[in-house]
């Protein structure tokens, strides 16, 4: 399972491209796996999580991710 810290990260992480960028990007799912230190595959997992909970939109295989207003919502909470 993961923990709260580790999508908290995420959503910072997101959170931060949108923040700093007139047009975000999508970030990589590698990027994020090496801030958070966990394998692509881990991150993936968690990153299709959290597409399910509505907090990132990503592709079908979670390569790319961006955070919701849902996420900055959470976020900020």
């Amino acid at each position: 399972m993961y923990r709260a810290n580790q999508i908290k990260k995420v959503l910072e992480l997101l959170a931060e491209n949108v923040a700093t960028k007139v047009q975000p990007d999508l970030v990589d799912s590698v990027q994020i796996a090496n801030e958070l230190q966990l394998t692509v595959p881990e991150t993936k997992q968690l990153l299709k999580i959290m597409h399910d909970m509505g907090v990132i939109e990503s592709n079908m295989d979670a390569e790319y991710s961006i955070i919701t207003r849902l996420g900055l919502n959470r976020l900020d909470a």
